[in-house]
């Protein structure tokens, strides 16, 4: 079975500062703008790229607020490896269909498909706020995967609610989802989170 390709860059042109074993990047969209124009970015196919800690897919991440309280759900979804693990981000791989001529644009577009999948009845196109990056290279998991982690601000008047994925999905203070078992990522999205403007 073919696995339709996802948006990659090689770990060899990433700025080694972007890359901490464990740790979250504070990062202006500008800088990260200027970067992604000059950027190796590649389509491959998934299956080819999971196994190969040389290419870093991207993977837009989104911490979602509503009055206050963060988007929290436990782990199901295509990633078993996350199984049972609770999680404050949205996201998942840059795909074809999000693909623009401008970088930017398709890692926007994708983090945008993402929420309407994962969050329907939130009110779209959604702010985006690019917080920073996200990296872990001590797991399988995280050897293959760079976090671009954006902030959204759900100005509804209720919470929006989840989509098939999503499964148990619950609003919480920050510290109350910090002190679940959450995913590493998560984690380390919160560190951004907890600095944003």
């Amino acid at each position: 079975m073919t696995q339709a390709p996802i948006l990659v860059v090689p770990r060899a042109a990433l700025p080694q500062a972007w890359l901490p074993e464990l740790g979250a990047v504070a990062l202006n969209e500008i800088d990260l703008v200027r970067w992604l124009n000059q950027a190796p970015l590649a389509w491959r196919p998934r299956a080819e790229v999971e196994p190969d800690p040389g290419y870093k897919q991207l993977i837009p991440y989104l911490l979602v607020d509503h009055r206050g309280r963060l988007a929290t759900y436990r782990r199901a979804g295509t990633e078993n490896r996350l199984h049972g693990l609770w999680s404050v981000g949205i996201g998942g791989h840059i795909d074809r269909t999000d693909a623009t001529s401008v970088p930017w644009d398709t890692i926007q577009q994708a983090a945008l498909r993402e929420l309407a999948e994962e969050l329907p009845d939130l009110p779209q196109p959604a702010v985006l706020r690019f917080l920073g990056l996200i990296n872990e290279d001590e797991t399988p998991v995280g050897r293959v995967h760079l976090g671009l982690v954006f902030g959204v601000d759900a100005k509804t008047p209720e919470p929006p609610t989840a989509g098939e994925e999503l499964r148990d999905l619950r609003w919480l203070d920050p510290d109350a989802a910090a002190a679940l078992s959450l995913e590493r990522w998560s984690r380390l999205a919160l560190h951004l989170w907890v600095g944003k403007p």
